[in-house]
């Protein structure tokens, strides 16, 4: 696999993640959690993407 596809695959990885930051964002504005958790939010994006992008073999 090209690294292209692999990045394309780690990417959409990231989509669930994606998908639950309007939900964060909710609880964050009415206090529920703490903003630092949706300050977190990129940091945790870039490590899943990294993490299944060394996931994928590279055959």
């Amino acid at each position: 696999m090209n690294r292209r596809i692999r990045a394309r695959i780690a990417l959409v990885s990231t989509i669930p993640t994606l998908l639950a930051l309007p939900v964060i964002c909710l609880l964050a504005a009415v206090g529920a959690v703490p903003w630092s958790v949706l300050l977190a939010l990129p940091v945790v994006l870039v490590a899943q993407a990294a993490f299944h992008f060394s996931r994928v073999p590279a055959e």
